[in-house]
């Protein structure tokens, strides 16, 4: 074997190795791979492997507040921390692993994941303010009620199939700050809704009709927990599959203004 045959298979094979470490798919990947890691490493632990939040730390997934933001506004917050709170800055990180992390957490929202609607948003949006009624207790960009959560930008980072199953099955991730409870006072009557604040002397509760009660613990008789959200679990009989489907479309596409307005303002600024 020839010097010369063997100079001329090295240099195909680093011709082979350059080509296959210089594929965009490859160096794609790696660079979510590369989020993926620096996020399991320094932010799992307290906001949880999927990022829906953890004993230590809120959800920063699906959560509106966070997944309204602008990339700029997270690319600060993790290079400079959140004053008030327990989130530490991550400066000494560089911008390349800050970049990578605000990626990989946009892809846990699901941002620029295109989701495939099961129905019509448009009548879906009519069911919620309807027949479903949603809105008694949900608002969606302004419009609608404050008893539950807020449903501006619900559908950021969440499938057909989480949208579909918080209809059907409310009780899967229960929480006590969504857990339905009845407090029966002194006299005797009772008031059922959500816990807004509680301490060592007193109770704070907001029912159903929207309205606050103040309640000192010594004129409390008891407190009965449900161990169901306030969110009807009948849905399945009270909706046909085909409306299902449009109730989806629609918390799937709505979106936070305020988020709308960001984009706007970074393009602005480029």
């Amino acid at each position: 074997m020839s010097w010369k045959y063997v100079v001329n298979c090295c240099c195909a094979a680093l011709l082979l190795v350059g080509l296959f470490a210089f594929n965009p798919a490859t160096a794609q990947s790696q660079e979510n791979i590369s989020g993926q890691a620096i996020f399991a490493a320094n932010c799992s632990a307290c906001h949880g492997s999927d990022g829906r939040g953890g004993e230590r730390a809120p959800n920063i997934a699906t959560r509106r507040e966070v997944v309204s933001r602008a990339d700029a506004d997270l690319i600060r917050a993790v290079q400079n921390g959140v004053p008030g709170t327990a989130m530490p800055a991550f400066g000494y990180m560089g911008e390349q692993k800050i970049n990578a992390v605000v990626q990989y957490l946009r892809s846990l929202q699901g941002i620029g994941v295109a989701v495939k609607a099961p129905g019509d948003s448009h009548l879906g949006e009519n069911l919620f303010y309807g027949k479903a009624e949603c809105s008694k207790c949900h608002m969606v960009n302004g419009r609608g009620g404050f008893l539950s959560s807020d449903l501006s930008g619900y559908g950021f980072g969440r499938s057909v199939e989480d949208v579909r199953s918080a209809i059907l099955n409310p009780d899967r991730t229960l929480d006590h700050r969504s857990e339905a409870i009845t407090v029966v006072a002194a006299d005797e009557h009772r008031f059922t809704g959500l816990i807004r604040n509680e301490d060592n002397f007193s109770l704070i509760l907001q029912t159903e009709d929207g309205s606050f009660h103040t309640f000192s613990k010594e004129k409390i008789i008891r407190v009965e927990y449900s161990g169901h959200s306030l969110m009807p679990n009948d849905y399945e009989n009270k909706l046909s599959s085909k409306e299902i489907d449009d109730l989806v479309s629609y918390l799937l596409k709505t979106e936070a203004p305020e988020r709308a307005s960001n984009q706007k303002h970074d393009s602005d600024e480029e």
